[in-house]
C-alpha cells in the first residue's frame, strides 16, 4: 500500500460562476406531470445501474418490489423540479406503473429473510418515450429566454442529482470483493483468559477490485461529466481524477464543478475510505484509498492478509465467512 503517490485527485479554486457554459431550450427535453419535472438532458446515460431490496411473502413477490424500487430510484435522478410529498407519490406512482417497461434486464444478487436484492438496469429513454405518452404530461420546453434560463437551471440541477449517485455508489455497487483463501492459521494462538474459551486463529486472504461492468460505466459517464462541463478547455473549481497510468491511453478526466460544495462533495466520496465487513465474526474495518482515490483500486493493487483471533466455540456450525463491502 506503501507506494509512490501521483497527484491523483487535486483541486484548484476559482471563482467564476459567471464563465459556465451557456446552454439553449434544445440541449434537453422537459416534462412535466403532477407538479413533477423530469429532464432528460445528453448527460442522461443510456442505462442506470441501481441496486435495490424488495421484501414479499414469496421470492416472485420479493423481486418484483425490488424493480419497483429500482425503478423509483433510477427515475429520481431525472427530477429537476422540488421534492415534495406528493412528488413524492407521483415517482412513486410511476415507479410501480413502468416498473416492467423501462427495466433493460436485472439479475438477482441474493435472497434471504423475506428479502431480495438486485442488480437492474433502467433505461431513462425507455421511461421518457412511456412518459410522453401520457396523456397528463406536458412538454415544458420553450424558446423564449425565460425558458432557456429554466432549461440552463434544469440542466445544472440534473448534473449534480446524476454525479452525485454515481458517486456515491463508489462504494457500494463499484467495488468487488473477492476471499482468495480461508483457513486456519498455523501459528500459536495467544492464551485464554483464565476460564475463559479457548481461542483459534483464522488466516483471510482477499482483494478488492473495482466492479468492470461499474467501472465502465462511471467513466463513460465522466467523459461525459468532463465534456459537458468544458473540462479540458477551462478551469472552475476544477476536479482532476486519474485511475490509471497516462500513455497510450487516456485515463484521466477534468471536471469544472463552479461550485465549491459540488467539488466537496466528488471529493468526499473519491477519499472515502473502503469498508470491509465479516459478518460471521462481527469485524468491520476501513481502509483508505491507494492512492487516496477509490478509482486507483485496480492500478495500485489492494489486497490484504488478515489474521482473525476468535474464541474456538464461535465457530461451531460456521463452514464459511460472509465477506462484503461495507459494514
Amino acid at each position: 500500500m506503501i507506494k509512490k503517490i501521483i497527484a491523483l485527485v487535486c483541486f484548484t479554486a476559482t471563482s467564476a460562476l459567471s464563465a459556465a457554459p451557456v446552454w439553449t431550450a434544445m440541449d434537453l427535453v422537459s416534462l412535466a406531470i403532477h407538479g413533477v419535472r423530469f429532464s432528460f438532458s445528453d448527460l442522461v446515460p443510456k442505462e442506470i445501474t441501481v441496486d435495490a431490496t424488495g421484501y414479499g411473502k414469496t421470492q416472485e413477490e420479493a423481486v418484483n418490489n425490488a424493480l419497483v424500487i429500482a425503478v423509483q430510484k433510477g427515475i429520481g435522478v431525472l427530477v429537476v423540479s422540488d421534492a415534495t410529498v406528493s412528488g413524492d407519490k407521483v415517482i412513486r406512482d410511476l415507479a410501480a406503473t413502468y416498473s416492467s417497461g423501462v427495466v433493460n434486464s436485472f439479475e438477482i444478487l441474493v435472497c434471504g429473510n423475506g428479502g431480495c436484492t438486485i442488480r437492474a438496469k433502467v433505461s431513462p429513454a425507455r421511461f421518457q418515450r412511456k412518459l410522453m405518452a401520457d396523456s397528463n404530461v406536458v412538454q415544458v420546453n420553450g424558446k423564449d429566454l425565460h425558458a432557456q434560463h429554466m432549461t440552463a437551471q434544469n440542466v445544472l440541477k440534473q448534473r449534480i442529482k446524476l454525479t452525485e449517485y454515481y458517486f456515491s455508489q463508489l462504494h457500494q455497487s463499484g467495488l468487488d470483493i473477492k476471499v482468495k483463501s480461508v483457513g486456519l492459521a498455523p501459528v500459536a494462538t495467544p492464551l485464554a483468559p483464565v476460564g475463559g474459551p479457548a481461542n483459534a486463529t483464522i488466516l483471510m486472504d482477499y482483494e478488492v477490485r473495482m466492479n468492470p461492468e461499474f467501472k465502465k460505466d462511471f467513466i463513460s459517464f465522466l467523459q461525459r461529466l468532463e465534456k459537458d462541463t468544458n473540462g479540458k478547455t477551462e478551469n472552475h473549481q476544477q476536479v482532476y481524477i486519474q485511475w490509471g497510468p497516462t500513455g497510450f491511453f487516456d485515463n484521466r478526466v477534468f471536471i469544472n464543478a463552479y461550485s465549491p460544495d459540488f467539488r466537496v462533495m466528488m471529493e468526499r466520496y473519491l477519499a472515502a475510505p473502503i469498508s470491509i465487513g465479516i459478518r460471521e465474526v462481527g469485524i468491520c474495518e476501513r481502509f483508505e484509498p491507494p492512492g487516496g482515490n477509490v478509482m486507483t483500486v485496480d492500478w495500485y493493487g489492494f489486497r490484504k492478509t488478515k489474521y482473525i483471533t476468535v474464541p474456538v466455540n464461535k465457530l461451531q456450525n460456521v463452514k464459511s465467512l460472509t465477506v462484503s463491502i461495507g459494514c
